[in-house]
């Protein structure tokens, strides 16, 4: 479950809906100990990145395109 969203986000989908399910997906499957704390870890860090990479990405369109 966790997986399959990180397989879209790497795809280049950056909606704010898929960011929100797959961290819900994380905090449900460490609140029912479907993963433990490192994995856990792992997943945030992980999106945090995707994250990081699609805003600084974003931002590089919108510089390009300003006059």
């Amino acid at each position: 479950m966790i997986d399959s969203r990180f397989v879209l986000l790497n795809a280049g989908d950056s909606s704010a809906t898929l960011h929100a399910e797959t961290s819900m997906a994380i905090e449900m499957a460490h609140s029912l100990g479907a993963i433990d704390m490192d994995e856990h870890t792992h997943y945030v860090g992980r999106l945090h990145r995707i994250y990081t990479i699609q805003s600084e990405a974003f931002l590089a369109d919108i510089r390009r395109s300003a006059p």
